[in-house]
């Protein structure tokens, strides 16, 4: 009785991610590592839209002026869970801000680096013989439904094909330590 089959989970990550993309939901301190992230880059580009670098030496990390300057950029994104997704990844980006290497780049297009861990995620989904409705994509964006509907933790989870991603993307700016992507 108490046991939760996945039809009854079938869509609950989706519907996490429309309901927090709508109404502009970010994790805690989410601005402040925005802006630490904008120092070691030239900018971050999200759907054609740029946020510069030269924000921070404008605004301080936890002004409101700079809050909603970073949702003016976030807002050109139509799609609730496309853009909560860009968040996502703009959050795993920021674990970069900690790191001891001084730029990552020019201008980081985080809808690349989406679009890199949904690939990532379809070529796994294939290697155990996923095919049909499974595999289908969002019209507007491209991303897989499933992709949309998968949670951000755990072996398979957006977050694990999103740091994959990061990685692959941002590859000759990251210190070399001999440690290989699993």
């Amino acid at each position: 009785k108490g046991e939760t089959s996945w039809g009854d989970r079938k869509g609950q990550w989706l519907r996490r991610r429309r309901l927090d993309g709508a109404i502009n939901r970010v994790p805690v301190g989410f601005y402040e590592k925005v802006w630490k992230i904008l120092q070691k880059c030239h900018g971050l580009s999200i759907d054609g839209y740029v946020l510069p670098s030269s924000t921070t030496r404008e605004m301080t990390p936890c002004e409101i002026k700079f809050a909603v300057h970073v949702e003016s950029v976030l807002n050109h994104v139509p799609q609730p869970e496309y853009r909560q997704l860009l968040v996502e990844a703009i959050l795993v980006l920021t674990f970069l801000s900690d790191i001891e290497v001084n730029s990552i780049g020019g201008i980081i297009h985080v809808d690349r680096i989406v679009h890199v861990a949904n690939d990532l995620f379809l070529q796994e989904l294939k290697s155990f013989g996923a095919t049909g409705s499974i595999l289908e994509k969002d019209v507007a964006t491209g991303i897989c439904h499933f992709f949309y509907d998968s949670a951000p933790g755990g072996a398979y989870g957006t977050m694990t094909y999103l740091t994959k991603a990061i990685i692959i993307y941002l590859h000759d700016f990251l210190p070399s330590t001999g440690c290989a992507i699993q």
